[in-house]
């Protein structure tokens, strides 16, 4: 294979995130709350991978698809300030993408979303020659990207597979609740997965079964070459065939908890990219995480963030 242009390819979601600050918990019922401001901030799974990924150096490529609006040029500039070069699809008819992330104290969330043009975005849109000349191909919001979902999310992954490019995929939570024809969809992507990423909760829900660490031998067994599973305020694990591997968390004050996960996701391929061992690459993309929890003003953090705030590097 030809020497490759770009270290990540990503292929999904682009969603504008308006964000609440950390509000408290409150008995059930009506209520009206009073904030000092709310933001907007680029958001969905992809689009804070590849903004992530880009700020920690990588060459970074993403597809996607929005809005004729003011949401969608919020998020084209963000792309060209982070230096991600975005190939972009442009809905007729629907609106960009947007999350409501309603954020609480305990760093729980309730994150309400409008998929809008993230719907049109087709497997025809993603270049051929993006895909073979990218080393490593991330695939994230499964569920927003609805005419990706399952035949050609397998597709994509299969044919960067083939082409030696390594692929990592992240479900995110299925707002369905995992029935099972969609769960064989998302379990027939395995096979062509070298990273699955996701939480407890996600790791369980598309196994099927009551443990997070039976959920990942699980889906090693469909194929998946490792499953990397986020734990909150826990840290982080990594299950492989032959080893598993944990890292805690830094503890910071929990001011910017959505997109956390995307964030440490780029942190870990970046990390693995850089050939570091698995609790190593844990303890860069932790960090990662960390910076983003606490940031809202600059979620991403740049190498020399991290270095300065919790003396961590891509050096081996």
């Amino acid at each position: 294979m030809a020497r490759a242009r770009y270290d990540v390819l990503v292929v999904g979601d682009a969603i504008l995130d308006v964000v609440t600050p950390p509000l408290p918990r409150h008995e059930p019922g009506d209520r009206q709350s009073r904030v000092p401001a709310l933001r907007h901030l680029p958001g969905g799974n992809a689009t804070n991978f590849a903004l992530a990924f880009a700020a920690l150096g990588g060459r970074t490529r993403f597809v996607g698809c929005l809005g004729r609006d003011w949401a969608g040029i919020v998020l084209r500039k963000a792309y060209e300030a982070g230096k991600v070069d975005a190939r972009l699809r442009i809905s007729r008819s629907r609106a960009t993408g947007m999350t409501v992330a309603v954020t609480f104290a305990d760093s729980t969330r309730h994150l309400i979303t409008a998929a809008g043009a993230n719907g049109d975005l087709r497997l025809p849109d993603v270049p051929g020659s993006w895909i073979v000349s990218a080393r490593h191909l991330h695939r994230a919001g499964y569920w927003w990207t609805s005419n990706l979902v399952g035949a050609p999310t397998v597709k994509l992954l299969a044919r960067a597979r083939k082409a030696g490019v390594v692929t990592s995929l992240d479900l995110a939570t299925d707002p369905e609740g995992w029935p099972s024809p969609r769960r064989d969809a998302a379990l027939s992507a395995l096979p062509h997965t070298s990273i699955f990423f996701g939480n407890e909760g996600e790791v369980r829900g598309l196994a099927g079964l009551a443990s997070a660490e039976a959920g990942a031998e699980s889906l090693l067994e469909r194929g998946v070459g490792e499953v990397v599973v986020h734990q909150g305020g826990l840290g982080s694990s990594v299950f492989t065939r032959t080893a598993v591997w944990s890292a805690r968390a830094f503890p910071v004050a929990a001011v910017n908890p959505t997109g956390c996960g995307d964030v440490f996701n780029a942190a870990y391929v970046r990390a693995s990219m850089a050939g570091l061992e698995g609790r190593t690459c844990l303890r860069f993309a932790n960090a990662a995480a960390a910076w983003h929890l606490e940031n809202l003003r600059r979620p991403y953090p740049t190498r020399r963030d991290l270095r300065a705030r919790f003396a961590v590097s891509l050096s081996r």
